[in-house]
């Protein structure tokens, strides 16, 4: 209980202000980055290195500890500032909202829709989002204009992925055997991290596709399918933080329907943090292996395509990994206004680290009178 009941001092209150703002100054004011900044318009989403890695995905007696708790606030006043340019008195004035943290809804002209929901602040092992939150999110989705074709769902981590379940298990055997406990084993930071617990296990926890989060998962994509279906809106999502790139999709299984006209049809764009190494090719042949067809529903099934049968080099990946690819990433959002489609390319490193090569993904809008 030495963690859970320790206070936050003055001087760890000190000493987190000053880093937050360190590191956001040096970042955002000496790097071409900060350059960016200035003339291209952006938007964020916070995620668990906004604030520190794994962040809501611990056990309660550390996530609801007095250090954790005062914290996670330093780490999002600075989020806040130089992300949202906004602070707490004024965020929901410039439309932040959620029962405690800041998802947002904005349009990009009269047909495209990004929604970007605060997965972070009120995350837990028990949740990811609020229910007050999603109620908040959804009651804004009705608001929207009926122009509206495409919803693009901004969200840290990718909620159509493989199945990481064997590791689950590993992770939970290791920690209810009370191997962490044994000194040897404890000292291992490749296997146990600072705070005594598995060294994965926030990683898991984060994945939408988790145990934990499964139920909640299903609840928040069966509402955005009635959203789908009565406004005639395509949603798509967009996910990284897993260090590679693909693309999968939710679609009606039983019977299977046109995308055009399903409402149950819902890309996942995979494009990763730009600048994240790419895990070694033995972690991206094992999650691969996993990426099997799944169900969500009686009316729904998951999956990844095959989108790279060839390499940036023109190559087949290594080991035929076709559905996902270890390198670095960004992906690239056009309006087809004559057809109504969402153009995505995602634009791959060559090998050469010079240029990209872009993969691309037609995302059609949903005609009218989809199928129900």
């Amino acid at each position: 209980y030495v963690r859970r009941d320790s206070e936050f001092t003055r001087e760890m209150a000190a000493y987190a202000d000053e880093f937050y703002f360190t590191h956001y100054a040096k970042c955002f004011f000496s790097s071409k980055f900060g350059e960016s900044m200035e003339t291209i318009p952006i938007s964020t989403i916070v995620d668990d290195h906004d604030i520190w890695d794994g962040i809501g995905s611990y056990p309660d007696y550390l996530q609801d500890s007095k250090v954790f708790v005062q914290l996670k606030e330093y780490a999002f006043k600075y989020w806040r500032l130089y992300q949202a340019h906004t602070n707490q008195q004024l965020a929901r004035q410039h439309g932040y909202f959620g029962s405690h943290g800041y998802c947002w809804l904005k349009q990009f002209g009269p047909y495209t829709a990004a929604l970007g929901p605060d997965t972070r602040y009120e995350r837990s092992l028990r949740q990811i989002v609020s229910q007050r939150s999603y109620d908040m999110i959804f009651e804004r989705l009705e608001r929207l204009p009926a122009s509206v074709r495409h919803l693009v769902v901004f969200l840290g981590v990718p909620i159509v992925y493989p199945r990481l379940t064997y590791i689950e298990k590993t992770l939970s055997g290791i920690k209810s055997l009370g191997l962490t406990k044994l000194g040897f084993i404890a000292k291992q930071r490749a296997i146990v991290n600072i705070w005594g617990e598995p060294e994965l296990s926030d990683d898991m926890n984060d994945h939408w596709t988790s145990e934990v989060h499964m139920a909640e998962r299903k609840a928040f994509v069966l509402r955005l399918q009635d959203i789908a279906r009565r406004r005639n809106i395509r949603v798509t999502f967009v996910g990284g933080d897993v260090h590679c790139c693909g693309a999968g999709r939710f679609a009606s299984s039983t019977p299977a329907v046109a995308p055009e006209r399903d409402f149950r049809f819902m890309p996942q764009i995979i494009s990763s943090a730009i600048m994240n190494v790419p895990p070694p090719n033995i972690v991206i042949r094992a999650v691969h292996s996993s990426a099997k067809t799944y169900a969500l529903d009686a009316s729904t099934d998951e999956m990844m395509y095959r989108l790279f049968e060839q390499d940036v080099n023109g190559k087949a990946p290594p080991n035929n990994n076709a559905k996902l690819l270890g390198r670095r990433n960004f992906s690239s959002y056009v309006e087809d206004l004559a057809t109504g489609s969402l153009i995505v390319n995602i634009h791959v490193q060559n090998e050469t680290n010079r240029g990209t090569k872009a993969y691309s993904i037609n995302v059609p809008a949903l005609a009218s009178g989809n199928a129900v």
